[in-house]
């Protein structure tokens, strides 16, 4: 086993092992690449690359056995500083937008890691003080992320074994696996980052497509869609319709700011209420809709709860209608008949709630449904 990890055995066993890696990597940028066409991604792809050529030409030393010569040696340090700028520069650009002083930046140090890199302790100590400025740099962007600083702390550890054994000019077995295997690791935990940014990133799109911008309800074309599916399993819900009384009015006197404010508020009590039960949507301009799933709610109950909160909570009152699940019922059907029901709320007398059981149908009116838009 020592001779595997020495001399050598040992750099070609750690730069096969590296290059596998490495080569898994790097075709999983590309294709990030390819779908993302996102500068970070570029820079990571080429970062991989110059990584990946670095261990193609240590396992070429190894096979050969001619050792790392001056020469060689310069190569490695300046792929080294070379990669690491790269990789750094990458994860900035994943959370922030590449400037013009950013580029500049980044070719200052990759000019200053060429020079630096002709001696290999000047070289180490160049890669070390990287590692520092992308701590204070890079680290706080991250959210103080534990896997940047755990990553960080393998690329330090690499290059300190670096530094020792280009001081005392002899192979250790265990600071070449720092250096070899701590290095890798380093990108290994930044593609770990980059895969939590794209699914952060995905995240957020699907937030968007579902979610009203404003009160961060379910919108109009989410909510329809699900009660869609559960009329379609027959399942016995209940759709629970309010509108904010005299809404134009208080952005008329109050502003639209007060106004976006009380539909927040509400917003917010009628999603804790219907936490577990259901599914809460913005439907319109003031219009705010409930399904609730839960056979066993009260739905009367709970809309009236609703109604007492919003008044009790906020400078606005609400009325509400509501209609359950009825054999042959199509999804228009049943909001329209909910929809219903809140208007009678509002003809009777505003702040109140009416049940669709308790309407006469001949009050119904046409209700347009086709044009379902996402809300923004």
């Amino acid at each position: 086993m020592y001779n595997l990890l020495n001399g050598s055995q040992g750099v070609i066993y750690y730069a096969s092992l590296n290059i596998l890696v490495l080569t898994l990597m790097l075709i999983l940028a590309v294709r990030l690449l390819i779908h993302r066409k996102k500068r970070a991604y570029l820079t990571l792809a080429i970062c991989m690359a110059v990584v990946l050529l670095e261990q193609i030409c240590l396992l070429g030393a190894g096979v050969l056995g001619s050792g790392e010569s001056p020469g060689f040696s310069f190569i490695k340090n300046l792929f080294n500083a070379i990669s690491f700028i790269l990789a750094t520069t990458g994860v900035y650009q994943l959370y922030a937008e590449t400037n013009k002083k950013l580029v500049r930046g980044v070719y200052g140090l990759l000019a200053l890691g060429i020079f630096m890199s002709i001696n290999p302790i000047i070289g180490g100590i160049y890669q070390l003080l990287l590692a520092i400025l992308a701590y204070y740099l890079i680290y706080p962007l991250l959210n103080r992320s534990r896997k940047y600083l755990l990553g960080l702390s393998f690329y330090a550890a690499a290059v300190v074994a670096h530094l020792i054994s280009s001081i005392v000019l002899e192979p250790v077995v265990l600071l070449q696996a720092i250096d070899n295997l701590f290095r890798v690791g380093f990108y290994v935990m930044l593609f770990v980052i980059l895969f939590d940014r794209v699914i952060e990133l995905m995240e957020n799109i699907y937030q968007k497509s579902t979610r009203d911008a404003l009160t961060g309800l379910y919108n109009r074309f989410y909510f329809y869609t699900t009660v869609s599916f559960m009329m379609n399993e027959k399942a016995h819900i209940s759709i629970i319709f309010l509108d904010l009384d005299n809404f134009k009015l208080l952005n008329d006197t109050r502003g639209h700011g007060e106004g976006d404010k009380a539909l927040k508020l509400v917003a917010t009590i009628i999603k804790e209420e219907g936490e577990g039960i259901g599914i809460v949507g913005r439907y319109g301009g003031e219009e705010m809709v409930m399904m609730v799933e839960d056979i066993e709610v009260d739905v009367a109950e709970l809309a009236e709860k609703i109604r007492y909160r919003i008044e009790s909570e906020t400078i606005v009152t609400v009325s509400i209608g509501h209609a359950s699940f009825e054999e042959g019922l199509t999804t228009d059907q049943i909001i329209k008949n909910a929809d219903i029901a809140m208007y009678n709320a509002k003809k009777s007398g505003k702040n109140k709630v009416v049940s669709f059981q308790n309407t006469d149908e001949n009050q119904n009116e046409n209700v347009d449904f086709s044009s379902l838009s996402v809300m923004s």
